[in-house]
């Protein structure tokens, strides 16, 4: 299979500019979060969502090709666990948005900025895969 070489390099980059989006938008989201004050769910799944939020955020920005073979692996298996989790709690946010707006009788849209989210957190774990051995796309 043919694969240019300069493409890949830049494909790989711009997934890690991705990365920064990402823990951007999951930093602006948790302290959009804390600066509302009162929670629209439980106060557990309040702190719950801002705390993973945050993990998350900083976990994607570890310096995984700089990591021995070993570390490496147990922070890559714990980003893709983080990566999953994400989702769920995202699917479970949008299922008390809907839950919120049927009790006030409107009709919620489609969540775009959620699947945004989801796209960018799946997209983390070929990302860092390829950074460290970008050998596997060939």
């Amino acid at each position: 299979m043919y694969s240019d070489k300069s493409s890949i390099e830049t494909g790989l980059k711009l997934a890690k500019w991705g990365s920064y989006l990402l823990s951007a938008l999951l930093m602006f989201v948790a302290f959009i979060e804390i600066g509302a004050g009162s929670p629209k769910e439980g106060i557990f799944f309040y702190w719950f969502k801002i705390v993973y939020f945050l993990i998350f955020s900083a976990w994607i920005q570890l310096p995984y090709q700089a990591l021995s073979d070993t570390l490496w692996r147990i922070c890559f298996g714990i980003l893709c666990f983080l990566c999953i989790g994400f989702v769920f709690l995202m699917v479970v946010v949008v299922m008390y948005a809907y839950i919120a707006s049927a009790s006030r009788g409107e009709r919620l849209g489609v969540p775009g900025f959620e699947g945004t989210l989801i796209f960018l957190s799946l997209l983390q774990i070929p990302s860092v895969l390829f950074r460290k051995t970008p050998d596997l796309l060939d």
